[in-house]
């Protein structure tokens, strides 16, 4: 059986300005650039999502049914609809609770 290669690189054109930057980088973080690269590339993703996300919510508050309907929605589910909860018995002890707390912040 063979040994497993590291998969090669692939190129891509950028700028000289970009690859002079993305050197600069490299050089302050010691990081290698294509760690810089996927970095960046990760965060334009969550940013695309999160644009996307901005969109569809300003589609949904232009109709004000479907934006009442889904107001309904998360105000069930931020406990709106659970009125018989408030007179139900903690699940733990306050003695618990502030040992989860401190299991938490050790983590």
């Amino acid at each position: 059986m063979s040994a497993m290669r590291k998969p090669s690189g692939v190129p891509v054109k950028i700028t000289a300005e970009n690859h002079a930057k993305l050197q600069e980088w490299a050089k302050d973080e010691q990081r290698p650039m294509a760690d810089i690269i996927n970095t960046l590339i990760e965060k334009y993703d969550r940013e695309k999502f999160w644009q996307g996300v901005t969109e569809d919510l300003n589609r949904l508050r232009a109709d004000p049914v479907a934006w009442q309907d889904y107001m309904d929605e998360m105000n069930l589910l931020q406990g709106g609809g659970l009125t018989g909860a408030a007179n139900e018995e903690p699940y733990f002890t306050l003695d618990e609770e502030e040992a989860i707390r401190a299991e938490a912040r050790r983590s």
